[in-house]
């Protein structure tokens, strides 16, 4: 640079800002170094991480050396100053090398960056033997400032053709501002270079833009941070990166406004000199940290908004719990992870089970709970199928780590920062909570069915007994009429035996079925009935009808038969005369509606029932002149154990006289019909 500069302020300034780009740098080197062992990262890092490393570190060297006394001309001067500017010509190599197998898809992108890379490493070697050989042998003591020039010019040129080749993969604000913040800080540089030589003669400009054509370089490296990052909590590297680097940059901004001109003046034409410069520096140092916190309060903010991009991860993790609240499989759980992985734009996130891989000797950190970074090949990423394989979260369920989530981001995109790990780690917690979820319904359910067949069991077993209370009863009754018709009508008694040897096999070959279908249960009625008649003669008669929507529905064995038989006994049998019996079956909305109706001599109560029969008058059937009252009683209690509250007994007095019992039950078809 041709202008002057302010010796002290500079030296300062450049002390602070190839410092701070010093420890960035060795940062950024050694996490590289790390982060090269995963899958899919460039070599070409690691040369860029020297480079930048190699440009602060040996401008830093080179400002001490200037400010303990050591001529510019000197040799280690020199030196220090050839190492920086050939570093400085190695950076386009390095983002060059980086930048092509992300960009360079289609064949002519193919070859403009292979020329460009190719340009840029002639580059490199031309500057390279202009800087060196002369200082190597002592011929020259300076370095020439056109070299600087070249150097910088060059590089802005070959990054900014780069650019325009990888235009087509800057659409994601990710990508985009990363590289454009590299080329601010070339373009920032040569563009410093050329305002210092357009006014060379205001030494605090030229101070101020020698510093910034110096220290600009860092947004190349805070840039590359962004774009090429493949390791972990490259997040928490790059905003502390930036708070040094703000940092920096107000105490340089507070030495180079600290050196100008006019100040000077302010202090000379004061009266006390020492008492006015102390004022100034303390209001310009007030200032600037004020600036400084209101500027580091935002960086979190602006990182994540405009860098990484990140997502609301609280409204993620809400919808993916509302999502995992409506799974019922561990393969729904699987594809729940995978809407967390497209949520971060991963390659693939896979729910593993570690129970099948028993086999495999998995981290002992990764079993107590911890995230487990795979930095090398090995037999985890073969066996599980994922090339690209970079992290294993663990998933507790049922008090240890049931379960993994396999991480693969891909080559493509930038490593896992801090806030992506600790939603992965938040959504795993999720999958684990509903793994622990469906292991309890699951028990549950099992506890149900154990239940279920328990009450069927126990169900079955009153039912028989409850039968078995009908069956002597109905043969009690029935060898009572054969024995009244043997004395008056023989003939008639051999035919009734035979019939109730129709009815037994009926009874006999159903004893062991709760449900029989309807029209089965008419016919066995239509038979006993046929026994009955012969007892009563021409006083009865008897009209079924069965609507044949319900024939076909299945009902308790033997629930009518204790009804009609108590019609008979207690309603017809005393009444003197013709006496009439109605069985119908038909469909009530959603349910069968069965009536047994008879015009006898009528009931003494009637009560409605639903579930437990309670109230049965001592006839049985509501109707004079009964004794044991087995019949109702006995239906009633097999209703509620078959259909608890579902089905119902209507017990009521027909306005013409006699009674009518209506059974009400749920129809297995469950079709209303009007």
């Amino acid at each position: 640079m041709t202008g002057q500069v302010l010796l002290g302020p500079y030296l300062a300034a450049s002390l602070i800002g190839f410092a701070a780009g010093t420890i960035i740098s060795a940062l950024l080197l050694l996490l590289t170094s790390r982060a090269s062992r995963l899958p899919g990262t460039p070599a070409a890092n690691i040369l860029f991480a020297v480079c930048s490393l190699l440009w602060n570190l040996a401008g830093f060297a080179h400002t001490i050396a200037i400010t303990l006394g050591t001529p510019e001309n000197a040799r280690v001067a020199q030196a220090l100053l050839a190492s920086q500017f050939t570093a400085a010509a190695a950076w386009p190599v390095a983002l060059l090398a980086i930048w092509s197998p992300l960009a360079a898809h289609s064949g002519r992108q193919r070859i403009g960056f292979k020329a460009l890379h190719a340009l840029s490493i002639v580059n490199f070697a031309v500057i390279t033997i202009l800087f060196w050989p002369g200082i190597l042998s002592g011929t020259r003591h300076q370095v020439p400032m056109m070299l600087k020039e070249v150097t910088a010019y060059n590089g802005t040129i070959l990054l900014a053709l780069g650019m325009a080749l990888f235009r087509d993969r800057l659409v994601s604000r990710a990508m985009r501002l990363p590289s454009i913040a590299i080329l601010t800080g070339v373009l920032g540089a040569s563009l410093s270079v050329v305002l210092s030589q357009a006014f060379p003669y205001y030494p605090a400009l030229c101070t101020g833009l020698r510093v910034i054509a110096e220290q600009i370089t860092l947004l190349i490296v805070i840039g590359s941070f962004f774009l090429f990052t493949r390791f972990r909590f490259s997040d928490l590297f790059i905003r502390n990166s930036i708070r040094v680097l703000t940092a920096a940059m107000t105490a340089i901004v507070f030495l180079l406004l600290a050196s100008l001109p006019f100040l000077a003046r302010i202090e000379r034409e004061a009266a006390f000199p020492n008492v006015t410069r102390a004022l100034i520096e303390t209001l310009l140092l007030a200032a600037l940290l004020f600036a400084f916190t209101f500027v580091d309060r935002h960086i979190e903010a602006c990182v994540d908004r405009w860098i990484f991009g990140a997502p609301d991860y609280r409204s993620l993790i809400r919808q993916i719990s509302d999502r995992l609240s409506q799974v019922h499989s561990e393969s729904e759980i699987a594809a729940v992870a995978k809407y967390a992985g497209d949520a971060l734009e991963l390659k693939d996130v896979q729910l593993i089970a570690l129970s099948p891989l028993t086999d495999l000797q998995w981290p002992d950190a990764l079993l107590d709970g911890q995230v487990d970074e795979l930095d090398d090949p090995g037999p985890l990423r073969v066996r599980l199928h994922l090339p690209d394989l970079e992290l294993l979260v663990p998933v507790h369920s049922a008090g240890r780590v049931s379960h993994l989530l396999a991480i693969a981001p891909g080559s493509a995109r930038r490593g896992l920062v801090t806030h992506e790990v600790n939603f992965l780690r938040a959504a795993a917690a999720q999958f684990g909570q509903r793994l622990d979820a469906l292991r309890l319904e699951e028990q549950m359910v099992e506890q149900q069915s154990r239940e279920a067949v328990l009450l069927q069991q126990v169900t079955e077993a009153e039912l028989r007994a409850l039968r078995a209370q009908i069956n002597p009863h109905f043969l009690f009754n029935s060898l009572n009429s054969i024995a009244n018709l043997i004395v008056e009508n023989p003939g008639q008694a051999e035919t009734m035996t035979l019939r109730l040897a129709r009815v037994f096999r009926h009874v006999l070959a159903n004893s062991s079925r709760l449900l029989i279908p309807l029209h089965e249960e008419i016919e066995f009625l239509r038979t006993y009935l046929q026994i009955e008649e012969a007892r009563f003669g021409s006083r009865l008669g008897v009209n079924i009808e069965v609507d044949p929507v319900v024939a076909l529905e299945r009902i308790p064995t033997l629930i009518l038969q204790p009804i009609v038989e108590n019609a008979l006994k207690h309603g017809l049998g005393p009444k003197p005369g013709q006496g009439h019996l109605w069985i119908a079956a038909e469909v009530q909305g959603n349910r069968m509606r069965l009536r047994v109706e008879d015009d006898g001599v009528g009931y003494v109560s009637a009560t409605r029932h639903s579930g437990n029969w309670q109230g049965i008058p001592p006839s049985g059937n509501g109707n004079n002149g009964g004794s044991n009252g087995v019949g109702l009683e006995n239906i009633a209690q097999r209703l509620n154990a078959l259909y608890q509250d579902q089905g119902e007994m209507i017990l009521e007095a027909r306005e013409a006289g006699g009674t009518r019992v209506t059974i009400l039950l749920p129809r297995e078809t469950g079709e209303a019909t009007v």
